[in-house]
């Protein structure tokens, strides 16, 4: 569904005895819808609207999909996370050799640290660059 074009909230709209009223009123009104108008016109992004860390960092996992060398990120805050989500793999040692499934990271949180023990769907000593939206609580 398209929304309607946005109409701004003006005084001239309203009996004159209501100018001051509409006056006063109209810049909160306005900016409110105008915010949510445009973010429901695919404005919204994820680094700047969501509760979410978007990072990157580079790993090689073993057969197993334990990383071959510590592996952690930082989020901004110390708040727990509820998961992390890969939204982009990049092979950096093969760009011809792809991930062979779904990849999960697991990992484990301290404050704002959070240490990956585990990803699965990488193949073996390659090095990835993944990025991942770490949803904050």
């Amino acid at each position: 569904m398209k929304l309607p074009n946005f109409k701004r909230l003006s005084f001239s709209d309203y009996p004159k005895e209501y100018k001051s009223l509409i006056d006063q009123l109209s810049y909160t009104i306005n900016n409110g819808f105008e915010s949510l108008f445009n973010a429901l016109q695919n404005n919204i992004s994820i680094r700047d609207n969501l509760f979410a860390s978007v990072k990157d960092f580079s790993v090689s996992v073993t057969a197993a999909g334990v990383p071959s060398a510590a592996t952690a990120i930082v989020i901004s805050n110390q708040n727990p996370i509820d998961g992390l989500i890969v939204i982009k793999a990049t092979n950096q040692t093969n760009s011809t050799v792809y991930p062979t499934g779904g990849i999960w990271v697991s990992y484990n949180q301290t404050g704002s640290k959070v240490s990956i023990t585990n990803v699965s769907g990488l193949p073996a000593n390659n090095n990835f660059t993944l990025r991942v939206i770490a949803f904050l609580t």
